[in-house]
Order: structure tokens, then C-alpha cells, then sequence
């Protein structure tokens, strides 16, 4: 895997990853007195930044692990599709 191939892979992983974290401890908004600017459905603490480095771990360890397994030429997803 060249350079440029590890970096696409790594970024088609990583989005549905991204949003498969997103709905993980949600918590809406019920403070139905206090009037926000925000709709009800709205998160309390979305913790965006925390979802952020889980999806960009996990996406990098599986990079780690197709890159190793097209290394040592034990699958190759150029074969799989080509």
C-alpha cells in the first residue's frame, strides 16, 4: 500500500466510525423552563472532542492492521476489488 492509498483507507474508516461514536451517550436536553437556544433533541454534552480521538484511534489501528496484513502479503483488498 502506497503513501496515498494508506491515507484514503484511513479516512473512509474513519467517517462511519465518527458516526457510529455520535449517538453513544446521548443525553437530550429536558430543562423544559429554562428557555435555550437550543431544540430539545439537542445533546446536553455532545463531547465531540472525545468521540473525535476514539474514531481516530480505532480507525488508526485498523489501518495499522490492513497495512500489516498487505505487507506480509497475507490479504490484499487491491485483490479483492482489481
Amino acid at each position: 500500500m502506497s503513501l496515498v492509498d494508506i491515507l484514503i483507507f484511513f479516512l473512509v474508516i474513519w467517517w462511519p466510525i465518527f458516526f457510529i461514536l455520535l449517538p453513544i451517550g446521548y443525553e437530550p436536553i429536558t430543562t423544559e423552563n429554562e428557555k435555550t437556544k437550543f431544540v430539545r433533541s439537542a445533546p446536553k454534552k455532545p463531547k465531540i472532542f472525545k468521540k473525535f480521538i476514539f474514531a481516530t484511534s480505532i480507525s488508526f489501528f485498523i489501518t495499522v492492521f490492513m497495512w500489516f496484513l498487505d505487507y506480509y502479503k497475507l490479504f490484499s483488498l487491491k485483490e479483492v476489488f482489481l
